[in-house]
Parts: C-alpha cells; sequence; structure tokens
C-alpha cells in the first residue's frame, strides 16, 4: 500500500532518495521483507524501530506509518506499508525477469493473492501465539487466556490447505519459489518454533525444512541481538513449563473432536 502524498506527516522523506526499510529485527513482517531483499540481493538503508521501547508509536514515525506498525518503506521519497505489499511491490521494481518471484500464469497469480490473504488474516493469532509461548507481551496488549484455543485450529486449517497444495507441487504458487512462499515461510517458523505439531502436516513440514535450508532465510530468522535471543530462549523454556503449544494443541483436537 503506497501512502498518498497528505498521508505523511513526517514530511522529509519524501525528499529521501534510494531505499530504506524501517524494521525490528525480530518482527515477523520485517523478517519477511528482509528475506525478500536478501534472496534478489538488493542493498537498503536499514533504520531500526524498536518496539520494545515503543518507538512505532511516536509521533516521527506513526507520520510514515499511521498504524505505528513495522515494517515501512520508503522509495525514492514514496512511502508504502503493509508487509505483503512491500514484498509485492519491491519485486516489481528490484527483481529481473530472471529473478522475479511471481508466479508465471494469472491463475497461479490469482492463487498467490487468495494464499497472501489468508497469512495476513492471521497475523493476530500470529501474535498470540508469540506472546503466549515465546515472548513476554511487553505492552500487555493480549488476552493470553483464551479458553477456546480458536487461534490454534484456525492455523491448523490454514496448514491443512497448505499441505494438501504441496502434495502436488513443489511450492504453494507453482513449480518455483515465489512471493507466497517468503510470506508464509515465518509464520511456519514462528509455530515451529513455539512447538506446534508440524509433523502432522508431513508435505508442509518438509517444505519448511527446505526453505529454512536457504542462506536468506537462515539469516533472517538467526536476526537480532545475541543477548535478546538468548533471553528468548530461556523464556520459552521456562514458559514450556506452565503452558506449550503442543499441549494446548491436543486440548483443542479433544474439544474439537
Amino acid at each position: 500500500m503506497k501512502l498518498n502524498p497528505d498521508q505523511i506527516a513526517t514530511e522529509e522523506v519524501t525528499q529521501w532518495q534510494g531505499l530504506h526499510l524501517f524494521h525490528y529485527q525480530m518482527s515477523s513482517c520485517s523478517q519477511k521483507v528482509r528475506i525478500l531483499l536478501g534472496e534478489l540481493g538488493v542493498e537498503f538503508q536499514s533504520h531500526h524501530i524498536d518496539l520494545r521501547r515503543e518507538e512505532q508509536k511516536s509521533a516521527w514515525y506513526t507520520g510514515i506509518n499511521p498504524n505505528g506498525v513495522v515494517p515501512t518503506l520508503v522509495h525514492n521519497g514514496d512511502v508504502h506499508i503493509e508487509s505483503n505489499d512491500i514484498i509485492q511491490y519491491i519485486n516489481a521494481e528490484f527483481a529481473s525477469p530472471e529473478k522475479s518471484l511471481l508466479p508465471q500464469d494469472t491463475s497461479a497469480r490469482q492463487q498467490m493473492q487468495t494464499l497472501l490473504d489468508l497469512e495476513d488474516r492471521l497475523h493476530t493469532d500470529l501474535r498470540t501465539v508469540t506472546f503466549t509461548y515465546l515472548a513476554p507481551d511487553i505492552h500487555g496488549g493480549l488476552n493470553l487466556d483464551d479458553t477456546t484455543l480458536a487461534y490454534i485450529g484456525r492455523f491448523h486449517d490454514a496448514f491443512c490447505k497448505l499441505d494438501k497444495i504441496l502434495q502436488q507441487q513443489a511450492y504453494l504458487s507453482g513449480p518455483e519459489m515465489t512471493l507466497t512462499d517468503i510470506s508464509w515461510f515465518i509464520t511456519l517458523h514462528r509455530l515451529s518454533l513455539a512447538r506446534y505439531p508440524l509433523h502432522k502436516h508431513a508435505a508442509l513440514q518438509a517444505y519448511y525444512q527446505k526453505l529454512a535450508g536457504r542462506p536468506a532465510f537462515k539469516t533472517q530468522v538467526a536476526s537480532g541481538p545475541l543477548l535478546l535471543r538468548c533471553a528468548g530462549v530461556i523464556y520459552r523454556n521456562l514458559r514450556r513449563l506452565k503452558k506449550s503449544l503442543a499441549v494446548d494443541f491436543q486440548k483443542w483436537a479433544a474439544q474439537n473432536a
């Protein structure tokens, strides 16, 4: 989504040249954009927005992203928000025809958009998983006591859909990797870290492991300050003593048997 000039309150960025990415190292939406930039070998100016300090809520930043979230892309003075829109824009602007990550035929492109929309609808559920099992919700903005576990069901339904597709083809939108795969990878990675039983979707699990071995993907899932990443590992292990996604999955399955 490209902002109109009258939506940009921080007007100084409209004079910037080059490619600028405002992001947080451990943000899932930021990671998917950086994965694409890495795959394409595109250089960019990095602007780190510290979510722990709520820098995304500052007047300066909301002047380029009214939603107060990351990432935001500024390219030659134009401002783009929403991660799935950003990756499509980057591909259109910077990918050569032989490196383009858009599907070749119209029907596959339509399927790509459908799957991108599905991934986008799960963002709130991904936050729930992140702050329930992986990291403390430092802002206290989520209800972490959803006894219905409906968010697990929504991921299960989506993963069943993806698994069925991958039983027929190598990637989500055809025989070659596309933007669909970059968008979904981070969700799969987060759920895998949280111990979702991905083995229940054999094709999807093999696909996730294949993507995880690519250099650009591997680099981004390991990004972030070492101390913070170590703290995350400790928190996850302690959290599992009280609340486990693997256990909650079994509860959800029993509730919906």
